[in-house]
């Protein structure tokens, strides 16, 4: 695959998570599997390295403008870092067309309830002593929708951050790429030991991906709360009926 094509994959990787958190599986997968032909491990190992890359990159500069919380990253992280692996090995027992089509109804929920959660959720959130237990939950079901269907950050994250807490959607999106960090290095090391990496193909998906990253996150920065939601709600809706409609695809 030539260098220009690895760049053109990381662009799209990198925009996907700097403008709504979402890259890796959602985006990249299915462009390594049509457009580069890899297998699906491969293809898998690989856009998940390159999310390393994208989530770090877009973390930061939502963190230069004040649109991430530490603390709620790292109540997150903690229990989606140890559940992940333990969900991946006990999914290999579960019907994988029934799970992406239940998970595209919760997505397509998600993404409805973004668009009109000023009616559905207005003045609502966990209290504030409430919330790290809250956010312990969140990272279990995290780690159970990475580790089953194969997906991490913005489908999960962003939408339970911005329902459950009443946060804005940019900090929502910032803590989401910064959550995902520990498990997206910790599997990438373990895809790569494993020989489930395209390395020729790194370089050039990643920088791409920073490119990506770099103009995804300034332009959610600079759009209006209301729109970025109504936005990442319509993408939402959009990637439940890919689920939805095909079930056995890959990513």
């Amino acid at each position: 695959m030539s260098w220009l094509k690895g760049i053109a994959i990381g662009l799209v990787a990198g925009t996907g998570g700097g403008l709504m958190s979402l890259g890796g599986g959602t985006l990249v997968i299915p462009l390594l599997m049509g457009w580069a032909g890899l297998g699906p491990l491969l293809a898998r190992g690989t856009a998940l390295a390159v999310s390393v890359f994208s989530a770090a990159t877009g973390s930061l500069i939502y963190a230069r403008h004040g649109q991430l919380d530490l603390l709620t990253v790292l109540w997150v992280a903690l229990p989606s870092f140890l559940i992940t692996p333990l969900a991946a090995a006990w999914s290999e027992h579960l019907p994988p067309t029934a799970l992406k089509r239940g998970f595209g109804l919760v997505v397509m929920a998600g993404g409805l309830l973004m668009i009109f959660r000023d009616l559905v959720f207005d003045g609502l959130a966990f209290a504030a002593d409430w919330a790290p237990f809250y956010l312990l939950g969140v990272g279990v079901v995290e780690g159970l929708v990475a580790g089953i269907i194969g997906i991490s950050g913005g489908p999960v994250l962003a939408p339970l951050f911005v329902l459950g807490l009443g946060m804005p959607q940019q900090l929502a999106q910032g803590c989401s790429l910064a959550a995902r960090l520990p498990a997206v290095l910790s599997g990438s090391w373990e895809n790569w030991r494993l020989g489930n990496v395209c390395r020729p193909l790194v370089l050039p998906l990643a920088l791409g991906a920073l490119a990506g990253a770099t103009l995804g996150s300034r332009l959610a920065l600079a759009l209006p709360e209301p729109r970025l939601r109504l936005l990442f709600g319509l993408v939402l809706i959009g990637l439940g009926l890919r689920y939805l409609l095909r079930p056995g695809s890959r990513g």
